[in-house]
């Protein structure tokens, strides 16, 4: 008989995010901003030694206000980060990750102009995908923080001539079950 112990940690996390869109049309490019939100729950589940999978799913809201536009955007993703600890100490835990993350737009929408308007129906793909790591801390066991950037990987926009790639910066808090 073979047997292995397995300790596999839930965990739900929320924090902060600063999107960058950057577009490129015609060799010009342009780079917006957008401040959000995320919410997201993930089961670290140990591999091999000091490496783990936490595959999660998670929302993120993003917002802006300028010149008189509110611009309001929801997705749903699901991370797929994979984790190395670097120091397993029992008051704190260190980890670097790094995995994939999948993108399906809810909606996206200018409120102020044209409520009834999503730009994922004609301008905007609803499915995207980034690739990104970063760096978290269990503190003793039950809290973690979480700093992370991830980069697009695919074209969002459906027109010709046209490039718009997603980047995101997370600052997470969360509670370990």
């Amino acid at each position: 008989m073979i047997s292995a112990m397995a300790y596999a940690q839930f965990s739900v996390q929320v924090g902060y995010q600063m999107n960058s869109m950057m577009t490129e049309m015609e060799g010009v490019r342009a780079t917006q901003y957008y401040n959000g939100a995320a919410a997201v729950v993930d089961y670290n589940i140990p591999l091999v030694g000091s490496l783990s999978v936490a595959p999660g799913l998670g929302v993120n809201f993003f917002f802006t206000n300028k010149y008189g536009v509110k611009y309001r955007e929801c997705d749903l993703f699901a991370p797929i980060d994979f984790n190395l600890c670097l120091s397993d100490r029992r008051e704190s835990r260190l980890f670097l990750f790094a995995g994939p993350t999948f993108y399906y737009g809810l909606f996206s929408k200018d409120i102020s102009t044209n409520p009834h308007h999503d730009y994922y129906d004609k301008e905007s793909r609803r499915f995207d995908m980034s690739l990104g790591g970063g760096i978290w801390c269990d503190i003793q066991e039950s809290f973690r923080v979480k700093i992370g950037y991830k980069f697009g990987l695919l074209n969002c926009s459906k027109e010709a001539g046209v490039t718009e790639k997603s980047n995101e910066l997370t600052l997470a808090i969360g509670f370990i079950f």
